[in-house]
């Protein structure tokens, strides 16, 4: 597989026959960037995790003409007319085959789904902002949910053989900011991990290598950077 890290939560990743894009998102000029035209040869799967604007940049509807684009949009993305045929509506807990690859969906605690997605003998899973949110501060009720809701979706891919796993990294938790990437690594594994949605601190890559997670954690350094695996 060849993967990209554009920006944020956004990745593409190229099998043998196909293209899958998670989240992207440009967030106005920044240099994160992708092109379906440039794989003519290939079905590109356009994924969006959920609506929020740094996960879902609606310039994606225009490559709906390309007749190799399709879109995989969580439940609560709308979208203008016009897209029959060509887009699957993700609802959570559910199980799809569309147009070649398999999807199992996860339901966000935060909003929309998560996505685990086998194309072409490759396992792919994104969190969207599927998430150990535990804040520093909130009422113990609080993160008590939040700690249910992340382990009980995670709880669900245990036996997945998972080659490739994008999961939040988020500083803005603080010392809680490694929760979610341990009880994933922990629970259900990964041959590779990427860290994600870290606001442009690159260096928490470095920082979940020097926890024990080693080179399974992979090192991110720049925008539309790009790994073989």
């Amino acid at each position: 597989m060849k993967i990209t890290y554009l920006h944020h939560s956004g990745f593409s990743v190229e099998t043998e026959t196909k293209v899958l894009l998670f989240d992207y998102y440009t967030e106005g000029g920044r240099k994160a960037y992708f092109d379906p035209a440039a794989y003519p040869d290939k079905a590109v799967f356009v994924f969006v995790s959920h609506a929020h604007e740094d996960h879902y940049d609606r310039r994606i509807l225009s490559w709906a003409k390309l007749p190799n684009v399709r879109y995989v949009l969580s439940f609560d993305v709308r979208t203008e007319a016009g897209f029959e045929g060509r887009a699957l509506c993700a609802e959570p807990h559910r199980t799809y085959d569309f147009d070649g690859i398999s999807i199992q969906t996860l339901r966000s605690n935060d909003e929309g789904v998560a996505f685990l997605v086998k194309a072409d003998g490759k396992t792919i899973y994104h969190a969207g902002d599927l998430n150990w949110w535990h804040w520093n501060g909130e009422p113990e009720d609080f993160n008590a949910d939040i700690e249910k809701s992340y382990t009980a979706e995670i709880n669900r891919l245990k036996g997945e053989k998972i080659d490739v796993a994008f999961v939040p990294a988020d500083l803005r938790l603080q010392d809680k900011y490694f929760w979610a990437v341990n009880y994933f690594l922990k629970t259900v594994g990964a041959k590779r991990l990427f860290p994600m949605h870290f606001w442009g601190r690159f260096d928490v890559c470095t920082m979940l290598r020097q926890l024990g997670y080693g080179e399974t954690i992979a090192e991110i350094t720049q925008e539309n950077e790009k790994f073989e695996i």
